[in-house]
């Protein structure tokens, strides 16, 4: 009797176990979800213009705090009858009207992959690869950060 007992419990336990890692691995997965939710959550719906000044702020922010202050930012979207490099057609871009500053960022923004395309002073054209939550995360994150943003979208000028 205390065989069968013994036989019993087993299978009942054996049974039992993989009932509590599914149990587990359903809460975890929940919690992983809603912390995933939770992260999106916090990404702000941007303009292409805010988007166009974090990319001018991790590529050079003295370049942007300096020509917004002078009104010289301009924003635009790459025209077919635009003179740009190649690589860049379906691009929007941050630069400024004066030659001798120049600086020409162009950007492009797929999901979450921003694809940012610069030159200075007219040299050839590096490629930087970053994340939307990157750029919001480092510069668009505090209340001061979005209003610095915001003021220099509001200085732009547009081509």
């Amino acid at each position: 009797m205390k065989i069968i007992a013994l036989i019993l419990s087993t299978l009942i336990f054996v049974s039992v176990i993989p009932l509590v890692f599914e149990k587990y691995n359903i809460v975890q997965n929940n919690f992983d979800t809603v912390q995933a939710k939770k992260h999106r959550h916090h990404m702000p719906k941007l303009l292409d213009q805010q988007v166009a000044v974090l990319v001018g702020l991790d590529i050079n922010p003295k370049w942007v705090h300096q020509q917004s202050s002078k009104g010289k930012l301009i924003y635009g979207v790459v025209k077919p009858s635009d003179t740009v490099p190649d690589g860049v057609k379906d691009y929007s871009f941050l630069s400024t009207d004066s030659e001798g500053e120049g600086i020409y960022l162009f950007f492009k923004t797929e999901n979450n992959r921003v694809t940012i395309k610069y030159a200075n002073h007219g040299n050839k054209l590096h490629t930087k690869t970053v994340t939307l939550s990157h750029l919001v995360n480092q510069l668009y994150r505090t209340k001061n950060q979005r209003q610095r943003v915001d003021n220099y979208v509001s200085s732009l000028r547009t081509e």
